[in-house]
């Protein structure tokens, strides 16, 4: 019976340092650390004219009673709390209580071709992809290489240019945001479709379309329509055009659906009339 007692002990032992580890560690992830844009309220228990509402301006600094301006980004709201019970303890109040709630936090927002666009709080650190996950990702006709990250820094704007797919394919890293960043997703583009087809004309750019998704899009082809004289016009940055001639029949008759081909923007689908 002793002998069960010892095992037991001598196996929580190690469980017990364990389990709190990770309790400690689990409390310091969850700390909020303060940001420009936030809405605090800071109440001193019995002291109703200190009571303060106030937003953390682009510098990252509040104004509060008897103290005057304090600077608060990166502090989390636990230190702030800390902060202002020490300073008010010093000439001002006997063991002052003061509690720090966020009644807004700062946001990212988020606009164009996604499924949710909308505004989103930073309640934790956030990047570029996960922003874009939270508003519902990407619409098909998204262009994923060109998002706009617009970031005001000292009252100047800047822009840039991002490809997600570089991120996702860790090229390049993603992007933590701060707050007030504006991510801009636009359209990908458009293609053409001209000559022996039921609707030609410019249709939007969808990731991943095909030339006879293309097709199908413009109604299909007409009667006349050599369809083994399709091709694709093709222009590429910094490069001569190129022309890309498609033996449709290949696809359609024979099923070999490897013949198809993954469209670009700006390409443009050339169905020209039979002869015969």
């Amino acid at each position: 019976m002793y002998k069960k007692y010892f095992v037991l002990i001598f196996i929580l032992s190690f469980i017990l340092p364990v389990i709190s580890f990770k309790d400690l560690f689990s409390q310091e992830k969850k700390e909020y650390i303060l940001n420009p844009g936030d809405l605090i309220e800071i109440d001193v228990y019995g002291e109703p004219d200190l009571h303060t509402s106030t937003r953390i301006s682009e510098e990252g600094s509040i104004n509060f009673p008897l103290l005057g301006n304090l600077k608060v980004k990166g502090l989390s709201v636990q230190e702030l709390e800390k902060l202002i019970t020490e300073l008010l303890a010093q000439d001002y109040l006997v063991n002052p209580q003061v509690s720090v709630f966020v009644r807004e936090y700062a946001k990212v927002f988020v606009s164009g071709l996604v499924r949710q666009p909308g505004a989103y709080d930073l309640k934790e650190p956030l990047t570029l992809l996960s922003a874009i996950s939270l508003a519902g990702g990407f619409l098909p006709e998204a262009d994923t290489t060109q998002v706009k990250l617009i970031r005001n820094v000292d009252g100047k704007i800047y822009v840039e240019r991002i490809n997600i797919d570089k991120i996702m394919d860790n090229t390049i890293p993603d992007i933590l945001l701060k707050p007030n960043d504006k991510i801009e997703v636009i359209e990908a583009g458009k293609i053409s479709i001209i000559g022996q087809v039921q609707r030609p004309g410019s249709y939007p750019f969808r990731r991943g379309m095909t030339l006879m998704e293309a097709i199908g899009i413009a109604g299909g082809f007409r009667d006349i329509a050599n369809i083994d004289g399709t091709s694709i016009v093709r222009a590429q940055e910094g490069k001569k055009r190129s022309i890309i001639r498609i033996r449709i029949s290949d696809i359609t008759k024979r099923g070999d659906k490897s013949k198809d081909i993954l469209l670009q923007p700006g390409d443009t689908i050339v169905v020209p009339e039979s002869l015969l």
